[in-house]
Formats: C-alpha cells, sequence, structure tokens
C-alpha cells in the first residue's frame, strides 16, 4: 500500500524523526496467510482532494490482483471494532473436521501475546452464522483464527477469508 501510495504522487503525509515514512494505520491487521475481500487503512493527505480523485490515482497504482473499492472520510474509529466475520474453505472431509471441531463443548486456545501467555477456551466467544464464524477482535481482546483452526494448519488445505470488519451492535466497520 505504502509502494502504491508514492507511486500515486499523492500528497500524503510524511511521519518526521530518524524513520521518515507514509503516515497509514490499517484498522485491523490481517494474520499472515488470511485472505481479506475489504481492508480499512486510514492515511493522511497534506492538501485536500476529491474522493474520486483518489480513488482513481490510487487504482492505477495497485499491484494487480488488489483494488481500491471506495475512498471516504472516516466514520467510525479504529477503537469501535468489537469482532470479525470470517469463513473457511477447503475440501468436503476437512470442512467436516471443521465442524465437528467447532461443535466441541469447548474449544482450548494458546494466545501469546508480548508480555505473556493465556489459555483461553474460546467457544463461549464463537458466533456461527451460516458458513462464517464470528471472532473477537480489536483492542479488548483479539481471537487470531490461526489460533482457533492451529489444528488444521498443517494441513495446508483449509483457506480462511475475513468477510466483514464488525462493531459491538454488529455494524460493519466504515
Amino acid at each position: 500500500m505504502g509502494r502504491a501510495l508514492k507511486r500515486s504522487e499523492l500528497p500524503v503525509w510524511i511521519t518526521e524523526g530518524f524513520n521518515p515514512h507514509i503516515y497509514m494505520t490499517f484498522a485491523l491487521p490481517l494474520a499472515l496467510g488470511i485472505e481479506s475481500h475489504e481492508e480499512s487503512v486510514d492515511l493522511r493527505l497534506t492538501q485536500e482532494l476529491d474522493f474520486t480523485e483518489v480513488t482513481e490515482r490510487l487504482k492505477e497504482e495497485m499491484p494487480h490482483g488488489l483494488g481500491i473499492n471506495r475512498v471516504a472520510a472516516p466514520v467510525l474509529k479504529a477503537n469501535d471494532i468489537n469482532k470479525a466475520r470470517y469463513e473457511f474453505e477447503g475440501e468436503k472431509e476437512l470442512l467436516n473436521d471443521v465442524e465437528r471441531y467447532l461443535s466441541r463443548s469447548e474449544i482450548i486456545i494458546t494466545k501469546k501475546t508480548k508480555k505473556n501467555t493465556q489459555v483461553i477456551d474460546v467457544k463461549p466467544l464463537l458466533e456461527r452464522k451460516d458458513k462464517s464464524l464470528i471472532l473477537p477482535a480489536g483492542n479488548t481482546l483479539n481471537i487470531n483464527p490461526w489460533n482457533v483452526f492451529d489444528n488444521f494448519s498443517d494441513n495446508g488445505s483449509i483457506r480462511i477469508i475475513r468477510t466483514a470488519i464488525l462493531c459491538d451492535n454488529g455494524r460493519v466497520f466504515e
């Protein structure tokens, strides 16, 4: 994203200090190996531009396979993020194993942070909706889907896609 912003020659705000770089913040960065349909990035411009112009200039510079859906002023703050919705794909046998796993009475994970390691039963925190799995996300509690699907990651054939970033009331983050 940083390279696309640089190539677009948009008047982006550059941080000051020893290692200046384009100021941008992803609302809920993805874990490695997880796909997403839509991401939210916050950036600052040094001069006011029309959102259509920003969109077009960025679209021209994005790598193949990545696009710009829309550019808009922020409506919500990153602190409003509460959950994330994921879908998982794979072979039928693997998906049956995942369904059996998710229907267990408890799902114990080990969550490592910079400060400590926690053992958590995430079963009460999981929400199922159709073929989606909704996990806690954000500043308070963030559950990486790979922690939940750790038993299946060696298989390599499970595909996890984040389909939405959600706020407390179920509203999609924008």
